[in-house]
């Protein structure tokens, strides 16, 4: 076994730890502990401070959600948003400034996945074939997590990661427990049957052949993680999947699916779409659009399913209708500049180090595929969201300077090339 550069457990890289439990397990309400510490380790540590592209980008679109106060219908549901997204802010600030070298990244990473196995994962594969709690014949979980889609969609990120360890490890526990966990994962979303999730799930697929240089085993790879999660996949699945054959904007998508989600979203989406022609350039406030859908689907008298302050079920038409173009235009921004910093690092390491490159091509086809099921679903304003771009991003930053692991009395480390930074002052990076 190899022996990598050590990892000093510091008090940042331990409340990262312990945030991302508290985030995924909901077992304790210490949120707020934990970002605290997390600041305090980041102050402990010192060293540059830095503000990359999207975090500023971010900024930005805090200062254009507060801008619709004057605008909102509530102030108080406005406000209580905002307040939300400048935590989030703050947390990615601590992110992305605790976590500085390939061994904290490793540790990060492998963290995350054992994090995400024990919850929701565990408990979903408890649900799908032990308790027999499913909604509908759908697994879920708990919390964020009850939703099918919303599981399905989340799990996209942590399987293009699982992925990337898989190809980028030469520790054979991990390498393996990655292959297993594209297998799981790829298991999980099928059994959600969210159609949102298994279409971009397909076009990270598709676009697997164009991005990777290892094509050939990639394919045989994912091909048999697909192959052995559909052989433990219900009929339920091909049967929700055959149901797109009938999409009809015409129709009002009324033949999609025999209980009509699909019809119910249609609605929903319309409102939407309604609310930001209305209101293109402020929207018509963060956070309004459940209680705007209640008020528009009881004037309108739709369906029970559409009535009530439902979720517009789509992240850009709800940033859309909420903060006007400018609004989604900065929340694209923001992945467009970490898509591009991911892109910059697979060019600086596709002759060099190819096991980085395939861990980044993994993680780019996994943000693709998000953004694709975020057309579905609405991750606007989680924690996950931007716990994706700070670790996206970091994981960028670093493999394009460094290998996945230095091992122990290499001539990097002998060279200092991995010391503790410098006095701490302010750095603004893209």
């Amino acid at each position: 076994m190899i022996r990598a550069e050590p990892m000093r457990m510091t008090l940042g890289i331990a409340a990262l730890t312990f945030y991302l439990w508290i985030i995924h397990s909901y077992k304790l309400n210490a949120g707020d502990v934990a970002v605290i510490a997390l600041g305090v380790g980041v102050l402990m540590r010192g060293g540059q401070m830095r503000v990359p592209g999207q975090l500023i980008v971010f900024g930005v679109f805090i200062f254009w959600g507060a801008v619709g106060l004057a605008v909102t219908p509530s102030v108080a549901i406005s406000t209580e948003s905002l307040i939300d997204l400048v935590k989030l802010w703050i947390i990615s600030f601590f992110v992305i400034n605790v976590v500085r070298t390939p061994a904290e990244l490793r540790y990060m990473t492998i963290a995350y996945l054992a994090v995400f196995a024990l919850y929701p994962v565990r408990g979903a594969l408890y649900n799908q074939f032990i308790c027999h709690c499913t909604e509908l014949g759908r697994v879920a979980w708990n919390f964020v997590f009850k939703n099918p889609n919303d599981l399905a969609a989340l799990s996209l990120l942590p399987m293009g990661a699982a992925a990337g360890v898989a190809s980028v490890e030469r520790v054979k526990l991990w390498r393996y427990a990655g292959m297993i966990g594209v297998g799981v994962l790829a298991l999980i979303i099928m059994l959600t049957q969210s159609r949102g999730a298994m279409l971009a799930l397909g076009v990270a697929i598709v676009m697997l052949p164009i991005t990777s240089r290892k094509r050939a085993r990639d394919l045989l790879l994912i091909g048999l993680a697909l192959g052995g999660a559909a052989i433990f996949a219900p009929k339920d699945v091909w049967d929700r999947l055959a149901g797109l054959s009938n999409v009809s904007v015409d129709e009002g998508m009324a033949d999609v699916d025999p209980e009509g989600s699909a019809k119910s979203r249609w609605q929903i989406w319309r409102i939407a779409a309604d609310q930001f022609k209305a209101h293109p350039v402020t929207g018509v406030g963060i956070g309004m659009m459940p209680e705007m859908n209640r008020q528009t689907a009881l004037r309108e008298g739709l369906d029970w399913e559409v009535r009530g302050q439902r979720d517009t079920h789509s992240t850009y038409l709800r940033i859309a209708a909420e903060m006007g173009a400018p609004g989604l235009l900065l929340y694209l921004l923001m992945w467009g500049f970490v898509i591009a910093k991911v892109k910059k690092t697979k060019a600086a390491t596709k002759h060099v180090r190819q096991r980085e490159f395939q861990f980044m091509t993994f993680i780019e086809l996994s943000v693709i595929s998000f953004l694709a099921a975020s057309v579905f679903g609405t991750y606007g304003s989680l924690s996950f969201t931007y716990m994706m771009l700070s670790f996206v991003w970091l994981a960028a930053d670093i493999l394009a300077k460094h290998p996945w692991y230095v091992p122990a009395g290499s001539p990097e480390l002998a060279a200092g090339a991995l010391a503790a930074p410098a006095p701490a002052r302010r750095r603004r990076t893209v």
